[in-house]
């Protein structure tokens, strides 16, 4: 089974972290297609001399968290790996979004769609943040609940400090 396919099924949570190839190589394709699909989601909702900071913020929370979590419970080993399925799935989790965005950020669309679109965007989300708990779990040997309030912490510390550097 190739890396994509084992990404695809981390979005089922039918395949872990450490069933990725140990591979710098697949980190770099995979930060490359982040920063690109990044820029497609981001055009939607951020001034565009804003869009590669924002990009950068989102790669280095997700970096340094991933990184200090895995380093103070004595699994940097996992860190590649990890970081691929985070990258991975993030990718995926912005282009499922871009629409959504897309659609939000119109002015001429009723309100109605708007909010069956807002709706669509919270599923996309709780989706989002119950995977990455599933890669924590598998890359920290933890308890569910303990990788969802990990989840939920990286997804809060971005929300928090985009909406800190980026007001709206």
């Amino acid at each position: 089974m190739s890396d994509l396919q084992k990404l695809l099924s981390l979005l089922f949570l039918k395949s872990a972290p450490q069933d990725l190839s140990y591979s710098s190589r697949l980190m770099v394709q995979l930060v490359v297609a982040y920063v690109f699909s990044g820029f497609i989601v981001l055009q939607t909702t951020l001034n565009p001399e804003d869009m590669f900071a924002g990009i950068l913020l989102g790669f280095f929370v997700q970096y340094v968290f991933t990184y200090l979590v895995l380093q103070a419970l004595g699994r940097r080993s996992r860190f590649l790996q990890t970081f691929c399925a985070i990258l991975g799935v993030g990718i995926v989790f912005n282009l499922l979004s871009w629409p959504v965005f897309s659609v939000l950020s119109d002015a001429t669309l009723s309100d109605a769609l708007k909010s069956t679109m807002s709706l669509v965007f919270l599923m996309l989300l709780s989706w989002e943040v119950l995977v990455k708990a599933h890669i924590f779990r598998h890359a920290l040997e933890m308890k569910m609940f303990s990788a969802l309030a990990l989840s939920f912490s990286l997804f809060f510390i971005s929300i928090a400090l985009s909406q800190l550097l980026f007001p709206v």
